[in-house]
């Protein structure tokens, strides 16, 4: 990372999940002749990613890692049409449709799981939480998704992750995502018995275990 003021200021500000000056910083940046890709590559991919391993370890719990999310997200925001005036080239890492299945509100993980995903270079569509496996896959199939991800919380709920896989299956249109779920009361013995994949225990290895299935073979 490179070690101007205004990089160690934003850099600071995703570790510590300070949202306040982060439109500001991003601003200072550009105006000094940064360009988005460079700030998102150089310097807030890896402030989350040391968030990440932070919360990994757990030097950090669950409500700093929202917050640095949130600073995350802000900076994104920012930087979005910028990067569409730019036409930079970023290559995408894929298209993700995010869910919290249905009879469950619980969205804080995957509202966490979004924001990192979209700091890893995926388009996210967050189809918000209580959605139901027809919904699910019709916005999977009508945005091309690669990556279907579902989030329960309630174990009570975990069926309708099985219900999604099994609606894809009964259309013949499994073999067209990756399919990974994640919340509380998931593991992997349940993931493979209904036929996705766990995306692991937080936010940051769900990001993972999507970017190692982006780049091998479908599950």
């Amino acid at each position: 990372m490179s070690q101007s003021p205004t990089h160690e200021q934003l850099y600071q500000a995703i570790l510590d999940g300070e949202s306040g000056d982060i439109t500001s910083l991003v601003n200072q940046a550009l105006q000094a002749g940064e360009t988005p890709l460079g700030l998102i590559e150089g310097v807030l991919n890896p402030a989350l990613k040391e968030v990440g391993d932070k919360f990994s370890n757990c030097d950090i719990y669950l409500p700093e890692l929202i917050l640095s999310a949130e600073a995350m997200q802000a900076a994104m925001d920012e930087l979005g049409p910028h990067l569409a005036t730019q036409k930079q080239n970023v290559k995408s890492s894929g298209r993700v449709v995010m869910a919290t299945v249905q009879g469950d509100i619980h969205d804080i993980g995957k509202n966490i799981v979004c924001a990192l995903l979209k700091a890893n270079g995926f388009e996210v569509l967050d189809l918000g939480r209580d959605v139901s496996a027809a919904t699910i896959v019709e916005k999977a199939q009508e945005y091309k998704a690669d990556i279907i991800g579902l989030s329960a919380l309630l174990s009570t709920t975990m069926p309708y992750c099985r219900d999604t896989v099994r609606l894809l299956e009964e259309l013949k249109i499994r073999s067209q995502f990756h399919v990974f779920i994640g919340g509380g009361p998931a593991n992997p013995t349940y993931a493979e018995s209904i036929g996705a994949v766990y995306g692991g225990p937080h936010a940051e290895a769900a990001v993972q275990s999507m970017l190692t299935a982006m780049g091998g073979a479908q599950q």
